[in-house]
C-alpha cells in the first residue's frame, strides 16, 4: 500500500497533523465569531441586532454541530473515516463561503448551521481516526492535544480579528470568516495521503488492507508478529461488540446492571454537557461584548485584553498534553473543573460589582 507520506513515523505524523490541523479549525469556528460581535461594520450590516437574536445568530452554529453529530451516528460507520472527514471539511467550505459573502440575517444564519454540521462530523470522526492510528502508548496524549489545538485555534482567532480590526470595512470581518477555509483545504489535501482505519477496514471484511495499513503505520512487515498481534486484537473486539449488539438492545443502556452501565452512560453524558454548560462559552463568544459593554473598556484596549484571556486555553492544555498518562483521567478533570467553578463564581462577583464605565475599568484593571 502506497501513501503520500511514506510509511512509520512520517505517516504517524501525518496523521497527527491532519487531525490537530482539524482541532484548530474547531477552536478557529468558535473563536472568529466572538471577535467580530463588536466590528462596527458587521452591526451596520446586519442592522445591529439585538443581544437575543445576536444570541441566536451565534448559537446557531452550536445548533448545526448538534445536527452534524446525530448525522454521523447514522452515516459515519458506512462512509469510513476519511470519507467522513472529506465530507465533513465540504460542509464547513460551504458554510464559511456562506458566512463570508452573508448580507442578511438569514444569509448569516444558514451559513453558520451549515458550518455547524461539519464541524458536528469533524469532531465526531476525528478522535477515533486519530486513536485507530496511532501507538497504544501515545493514544491519551495525542487524543489530549487536540483539546490544546482548539485553545490554539480559538486564540489565533481573536488575535487574527484583531489584527484585521485595523483594516476596517466589510473586509475586516468577511475575511476571517473566510479564513476557515484555509484549514479546511489542509485537512483535505493530507487526508487523501493517509489510509483508512484498520478498525473500519477489519469492521467491513477488507482484512488484508487493514494489514497492509498497520504495517504501514507501524513500519513492519506485513507478516510481522506485532502486526499480526494487534490485527487480532483489533478483530476480538470487533467480535465481542458484534455479539453484544445482538443480545442488548438500546434500552439495556440505562438499565442499573453489575457493570453500572446506566451510572458510566450518564456520567459521560453529564460531562460533556457541562463542559458547555458550565459557563466557559461566555469566555469563547462573549467576553469581548462583555469587556465593552458590562465592564466599560474601550474597544481597542477590550480587544487585546479579550486575546489574552483566550491564551489561557491553550496554556491551560498544556500540562494534560504532555502529562496525562502520569496525571490520570479523573484527578485532572476534577482539579479542572474546580478551577473552572472558581474562575467563573470571580467572573460572576466581579461583573456584579460593575455600577459605570469608570468603575468597570478600575475593577478590572486592579486584579
Amino acid at each position: 500500500m502506497r501513501t503520500w507520506f511514506g510509511r512509520g513515523k512520517k505517516l504517524q505524523r501525518a496523521v497527527t497533523s491532519c487531525c490537530l490541523c482539524a482541532f484548530v479549525l474547531y477552536g478557529y469556528d468558535q473563536g472568529v465569531f466572538g471577535g467580530i460581535l463588536e466590528n462596527e461594520d458587521w452591526l451596520r450590516q446586519f442592522n445591529d441586532p439585538g443581544d437575543t437574536l445576536t444570541g441566536f445568530i451565534t448559537s446557531s452554529y452550536n445548533l448545526g454541530c448538534l445536527l452534524g453529530c446525530f448525522k454521523n451516528f447514522f452515516v459515519g460507520e458506512k462512509l469510513g473515516r476519511r470519507w467522513t472527514i472529506w465530507v465533513a471539511m465540504g460542509w464547513i467550505l460551504v458554510g464559511a463561503a456562506l458566512q463570508a459573502t452573508a448580507f442578511t440575517r438569514g444569509h448569516l444564519i444558514a451559513g453558520r448551521i451549515v458550518t455547524g454540521v461539519g464541524t458536528g462530523l469533524k469532531t465526531s470522526t476525528v478522535p477515533m481516526y486519530q486513536s485507530e492510528l496511532c501507538e497504544g502508548t501515545k493514544r491519551g496524549r495525542l487524543v489530549s492535544a487536540e483539546v490544546m489545538f482548539v485553545g490554539i485555534g480559538i486564540a489565533f482567532a481573536y488575535w487574527w480579528d484583531f489584527a484585521f480590526s485595523f483594516v476596517g470595512g466589510p473586509f475586516a470581518w468577511r475575511w476571517p470568516l473566510a479564513f476557515q477555509a484555509v484549514f479546511a483545504f489542509w485537512v483535505i489535501f493530507v487526508v487523501f495521503g493517509v489510509p483508512e482505519s484498520p478498525r473500519w477496514l477489519l469492521n467491513h471484511g477488507k482484512r488484508q488492507e487493514a494489514i497492509e495499513v498497520l504495517s504501514a503505520v507501524y513500519d513492519k512487515p506485513i507478516d510481522h508478529p506485532d502486526i499480526l498481534r494487534e490485527v487480532e486484537s483489533i478483530e476480538a473486539a470487533l467480535s465481542m461488540e458484534a455479539e453484544a449488539e445482538g443480545s442488548t438492545s438500546w434500552a439495556s443502556t440505562f438499565r442499573k446492571d453489575k457493570v453500572s452501565t446506566r451510572y458510566r452512560v450518564f456520567l459521560a453524558w453529564f460531562v460533556q454537557f457541562m463542559n458547555q454548560a458550565g459557563g466557559i462559552n461566555l469566555v469563547v463568544y462573549y467576553i469581548l461584548t462583555v469587556l465593552t459593554a458590562n465592564v466599560g473598556l474601550e474597544h481597542r484596549l477590550a480587544q487585546i485584553i479579550a486575546g489574552c484571556i483566550q491564551l489561557m486555553f491553550p496554556i491551560g492544555s498544556l500540562l494534560p498534553t504532555l502529562a496525562l498518562d502520569k496525571m490520570g483521567r479523573r484527578s485532572t478533570m476534577m482539579w479542572g473543573s474546580a478551577g473552572l467553578s472558581f474562575s467563573m463564581m470571580m467572573v460572576a462577583a466581579l461583573l456584579s460589582q460593575v455600577d459605570d464605565t469608570s468603575r468597570g475599568e478600575h475593577l478590572l484593571l486592579d486584579q
